[in-house]
């Protein structure tokens, strides 16, 4: 049984590329709506590929969300989901080259097996903060020492400080604190 991710893609491009992933999205999502959830396979055997042959173990958990932006030819998709220990680079790269253009970003997450990847911008080399009493928030590095501190009211000054706390505070507590960066995973 694998450990599962979560795993956020944004697909990004024009409006017909965009749409183009987001009925392939719906068309999984609603033939197992039932389950409330749609299969990532789907888009594989959809593009004409074998699901065999490209790891596609992984589902959508909410219904695909589309932005269309109205005043241009841009379009965005975003679906999250679970995939099976990491982000499904294999899935990716196929879809991106059957739907020629389409740039598919991702955020995956699964602290049992250490993966915090991203290739957007946007959380690349930020701190993923997450706290059995305070939720889970990305931050900068210095915003992220400045929330610890007010919230642990501990005068750590460096991010590893507070990494080396949070392994002495998680392994004697029933409480969680886990402190990691989101690295690019392309």
């Amino acid at each position: 049984m694998p450990n599962w991710c979560d795993t956020t893609y944004k697909a990004v491009g024009t409006k017909e590329q965009v749409k183009r992933f987001y009925d392939l999205a719906m068309s999984s999502w609603n033939k197992t709506k039932d389950q409330n959830q749609g299969w990532l396979g789907h888009f594989i055997t959809e593009l004409g590929g074998e699901w065999k042959d490209v790891p596609c173990r992984g589902w959508i958990l909410d219904k695909p969300q589309l932005d269309e932006h109205n005043d241009e030819d841009y379009a965005e998709c975003t679906i999250y989901c679970q995939t099976a220990w990491g982000e499904l680079t294999e899935w990716r790269c196929f879809v991106e080259q059957h739907i020629d253009g389409l740039l598919i970003e991702y955020l995956a997450i699964e602290p049992g097996c250490g993966v915090y990847l991203s290739n957007m911008d946007e959380y690349i080399d930020k701190v993923y903060v997450d706290s059995s009493e305070h939720g889970t928030e990305f931050y900068t590095e210095e915003d992220a020492i400045k929330h610890l501190q007010e919230w642990y009211q501990k005068s750590y000054e460096t991010i590893r400080e507070w990494v080396d706390f949070a392994r002495e505070y998680t392994g004697y507590s029933d409480e969680f604190l886990c402190i990691n960066f989101i690295e690019n995973g392309d």
